[in-house]
């Protein structure tokens, strides 16, 4: 009775301490004020959603709560900003896709896992500016691709804060690059 007793405390014991708290993850927030401001001459901006997502195994924005074309089109609305009373920037969203696939880890040693998960965050954007007679005066492309990977055993806690992590580092990528294009290729019409 005494042995029957112990190893039932002991495996009482074992569960208790082989639980762990679980992680509540916050949903994605991006502050967008601390990313790149973008002020441009023009009295009026229009954001065309172009991007017409492709459902297939690998592309995984119908399964998270914040897909990348909400992620890009908040940091639009609150970042790019109009200042004048002629022209009109067209903004046409051609690709916020995120994907994820399995692919064979190069770098596995001996007892790490053979294959991993490869996701990836890629935006494509068309910045046209035009005059009040509908002439084009500038355009520039922007175009940036942020990937990560992680093992394939994992939670979906996890798995959620490195989808959220890379969204957020996509954003800050594509908020420095479009800066940085545009004041290449619409630099006398910015503010």
């Amino acid at each position: 009775m005494f042995l029957k007793n112990s190893i039932t405390h002991f495996l009482i014991l074992i569960c208790v301490l082989s639980c762990q708290p679980i992680e509540i993850i916050k949903p994605i927030q991006i502050d967008n004020a601390r990313l790149e401001k973008i002020s441009i001459n023009a009295s009026e901006i229009k954001i065309n959603n172009k991007y017409d997502p492709i459902f297939s195994e690998k592309n995984i924005e119908d399964q998270i709560l914040i897909s990348p074309i909400n992620v890009i089109q908040n940091w639009m609305t609150e970042n790019i900003i109009n200042n004048g009373n002629y022209n009109k920037l067209i903004v046409n969203i051609i690709d916020a896709s995120i994907t994820k696939e399995e692919i064979e880890n190069l770098n596995a040693k001996n007892f790490e896992e053979k294959t991993v998960f490869h996701y990836e965050v890629s935006y494509l954007v068309e910045y046209e500016l035009y005059d009040n007679s509908n002439y084009l005066l500038a355009n520039s492309t922007v175009e940036t691709l942020r990937s990560t990977t992680s093992k394939k055993l994992i939670s979906l806690n996890e798995t959620e804060v490195i989808i959220n992590n890379l969204l957020n580092d996509s954003i800050k990528d594509f908020s420095i690059e479009t800066k940085s294009i545009l004041k290449k290729y619409m630099g006398e019409y910015l503010n």
